[in-house]
């Protein structure tokens, strides 16, 4: 009888184990997609200041003198970036035009859906490239 007891318990241990880890993973998945907006490029410039100023224990009046120069060199980054946006594209398109080839046509949506995806973000970053060069150009 003992040994039942000690077999259902551990049954029942590991089956708690099994449900928190579902249960944690699901809600960390749920916060990943919820924080999905802060990895546009807005996002990726707070992370670069946040990280320069950890690192390097930089002062207020450094972070207020280093922000521009951050913003020049991710504002170069992106143009560079877009000026070659019609050759990535290109590119994706013919691999995307290969993979339709094998993908069931449920299959096919889906790729279309995250090729959607991609382009909503390339617009997020778009239109951030567009008002730091009207910022730039208005002072």
């Amino acid at each position: 009888m003992s040994r039942l007891k000690l077999w259902a318990g551990l049954i029942l241990l590991f089956g708690a184990g099994v449900l928190t880890g579902t249960v944690g993973t699901s809600l960390y998945a749920e916060s990943e997609r919820a924080h999905r907006p802060d990895r546009g490029p807005v996002a990726q410039h707070k992370r670069i200041m946040d990280r320069l100023t950890y690192e390097l224990s930089l002062t207020e009046q450094q972070r207020i003198e280093i922000d521009p120069i951050v913003t020049r060199a991710h504002v170069s980054i992106l143009s560079l970036r877009f000026a070659h946006q019609p050759e990535i594209e290109q590119i994706l398109m013919k691999g995307m035009a290969e993979l339709k080839q094998t993908l069931s046509p449920e299959q096919q949506s889906g790729l279309d859906k995250m090729y959607g995806g991609l382009q909503q973000r390339w617009q997020v970053s778009r239109e951030y490239l567009h008002s730091k060069r009207h910022e730039a150009s208005a002072q």
